[in-house]
């Protein structure tokens, strides 16, 4: 059935996606707020309330949250972003009604007791440790601080141990008032559910302010810093990572080319990067590409990791590749199988409703219509191979990419291949020196491939 979005007497806007023969549903509520909103004096503060959430409410123990959902079979999850926090569930349809019962309750109600916080702080902080340890965690994070350095897009999703400890009750809950019980919300639900029960129960929540469609951010534009950095870190594996800045506003015709274009470079089995640097190479067991898009910028990247003695041939490679795009284009055979795979993701995801859920927000979020499976495909299938060369004019200018190497420290022998690959960086951009001994952040996510 066709997508309907509405706005609903207390300013929610409600997306629902009816999949009658289906047996699940999935249910999200998007806050619109995240980490870049934060003022300097409350960093962390948007992923402490997400986790607070699920530590009661006025009628509820964090353990009647838990038990519920382990009694219906379903689960229950949260992630905090840049832009947005998201709270969503999947359960079996005959359970919709009480699943969307606790998720208003935990979005209107939430009790932030001062035991749960102490508890919970602890919790944090050893999720902020851990991320530490997780090499491309901390890798994504040096990452965007290298391309948008010392903005707020680019600052830690979770703070620093330091941050969250100086958060108090009134913090957290003068945040969760103005931000999730009263500010802007979209509520996604796709399956098999009852719509007129769905709508009763959300109209029960308080007034949330009138969304604008766009969100914005108390600060300028992101700058982006194209350049060579290599970024000294205590892992074994050398990462690379090849990025350019997406041109905005990207509508839908060319959000479509771009992924149709992701695809053959590097998203697949078949793609050029993973072609020549894992299946004829052979030097690395990790590579591909990927887009990461916000409100007003984004950026594509091409990844790959492995041990550092390989590293200027891996880059050569990668620059290689890149250039072969730039002046030789790609075939309509690399496209046509670039939009078959791309079909056949869509037509096997549309099983699960917790993708079409997540697809809702995100056509709702970039400002595009709200599309049907077999819409979607059709999307995918009109790029045609001019649309694809000119996404590669667009986003791939020498000038504009940024390098980052990030691992064990390169010798000077090494560094002085890489910066003889990359001329051009010269021009705009710096070869940089850095450590990242202190590294933060937890993403829930990872950013290592968007969805379609």
């Amino acid at each position: 059935m066709i997508p309907l979005s509405q706005q609903l007497r207390n300013k929610v806007i409600l997306i629902t996606e009816p999949v009658v023969p289906g047996k699940t549903a999935a249910i999200g509520f998007w806050f619109s707020t995240g980490s870049r909103s934060e003022p300097d004096n409350l960093r962390g503060v948007t992923h402490f309330v997400e986790h607070m959430l699920f530590k009661g409410t006025g009628s509820r123990s964090p353990f009647d949250i838990a038990c519920a959902f382990d009694r219906m079979g379903g689960y229950i999850n949260a992630y905090t972003e840049r832009e947005d926090v998201c709270l969503y569930c999947v359960v079996p349809s005959v359970h919709v009604s009480s699943a969307l019962d606790i998720l208003c309750d935990m979005s209107s109600d939430a009790s932030f007791d001062g035991n749960e916080i102490a508890r919970e702080l602890k919790v944090i902080e050893s999720e902020i440790i851990s991320a530490q340890d997780d090499p491309e965690e901390a890798a994504l994070d040096a990452v965007g601080e290298a391309v948008w350095p010392g903005q707020k897009i680019s600052a830690s999703i979770s703070g620093t141990v330091r941050d969250v400890e100086t958060l108090t009750r009134a913090d957290l809950f003068s945040w969760y008032t103005e931000h999730f019980v009263h500010g802007e919300l979209t509520i996604c639900i796709a399956g098999n559910y009852d719509a007129a029960a769905v709508r009763t129960r959300i109209e029960l929540m308080p007034l949330h302010t009138l969304p604008a469609g766009k969100r914005h951010f108390p600060n300028q534009i992101p700058a982006w810093k194209p350049g060579l950095n290599f970024i000294t870190a205590p892992f074994r594996q050398e990462q690379f990572f090849v990025l350019f800045p997406l041109q905005y506003p990207v509508d839908e015709k060319t959000y479509y080319s771009l992924i149709v274009l992701n695809a053959l470079t590097g998203d697949t089995m078949s793609s050029r990067l993973f072609q020549r640097l894992r299946e004829k190479g052979g030097y690395c067991y990790s590579v591909y590409s990927f887009f990461s898009f916000y409100e007003d910028t984004g950026c594509w990247c091409a990844y790959a990791s492995s041990a550092k003695r390989s590293s200027a041939r891996i880059l050569s490679d990668i620059r290689s590749e890149l250039e072969n795009l730039i002046t030789g284009g790609v075939s309509e055979d690399e496209i046509d199988a670039a939009r078959e795979h791309l079909c056949g993701e869509e037509l096997i995801a549309a099983e699960d409703a917790e993708y079409r859920m997540k697809r809702l927000e995100r056509n709702v979020s970039s400002g595009y219509p709200l599309r049907t499976t077999d819409e979607t495909i059709a999307c995918i299938r009109s790029v045609t191979e001019e649309d694809v060369i000119r996404c590669i004019r667009l986003l791939l200018v020498p000038a504009r990419k940024s390098l980052v190497v990030y691992g064990p420290k390169l010798s000077d022998e090494e560094r002085g291949r890489i910066c003889a690959l990359f001329p051009d960086q010269g021009n705009g951009g710096e070869h940089a020196e850095s450590d990242s001994n202190t590294m933060y952040g937890t993403k829930r996510r990872k950013a290592a491939r968007i969805q379609n």
